[in-house]
């Protein structure tokens, strides 16, 4: 684990107890989150969601902001789970770039709703656990960036290396633009549609 990880503090010794009972917590914000947003979703409406008391909520999360960050890792988890296990499956830096950045797209567009929580809340978390998250997006940066890279050290991309950092950061903000301006993107393109457009355009840029 990273120095700068936040780590969610618990007086409960039980990891495996631990574990499931934030599954509980993060059920139960997840929803409310979307229903209600951050601000106006209380500890009291967490906790019931959950089937526990605010005291024994307490127990496994210090506060409010200790389950908003336990939601934002838990979505941006989602999205990491698929993108990294796409090299197990291919060798070929142009297909793992190509695959990766469709299952990120597809991806971000099925967790739309969670998408909008994760990065429109994130901001009332707290410094420490804020940069931690950030450091997971920045993660997920890289690991398109270290494709890309590979992809011209063996000859089949021809960017400048120059440009990959600027590149990997457009293929996450575009990834998530499905989720913020759906509502008018889907009166021009289905999501099948809009996904191999953008890939098609994306995957042009690394020739």
């Amino acid at each position: 684990m990273d120095e700068h990880t936040y780590v969610v503090e618990t007086s409960v010794k039980n990891e495996q107890l631990v574990e499931k009972r934030r599954q509980q917590i993060i059920a139960s914000a997840v929803t409310l989150f979307i229903q209600k947003g951050f601000h106006e979703t209380t500890t009291k409406e967490i906790a019931d969601g959950a089937n526990m008391s605010v005291g024994t909520m307490f127990q496994y999360v210090r506060d409010k902001q200790d389950i908003l960050y336990l939601v934002c890792c838990h979505i941006h988890g989602k999205i990491e789970k698929e993108i990294f296990a796409i090299a197990d499956v291919f060798e070929q830096s142009e297909m793992i770039l190509r695959e990766s950045i469709t299952r990120l797209f597809n991806t971000m567009a099925a967790l739309g709703n969670e998408v909008l929580i994760m990065y429109r809340e994130s901001a009332s978390m707290k410094k420490e656990s804020l940069r931690s998250f950030l450091m997971r997006e920045q993660r997920l940066c890289l690991h398109l960036e270290q494709i890309m890279i590979r992809g011209i050290d063996e000859g089949v991309f021809t960017i400048k290396k120059s440009a990959v950092p600027l590149l990997a950061e457009d293929i996450l903000v575009q990834a998530q633009m499905w989720a913020f301006r759906r509502w008018s993107l889907h009166e021009k393109y289905t999501i099948h549609e809009y996904v191999n457009e953008r890939v098609y355009l994306l995957m042009k840029q690394v020739y």
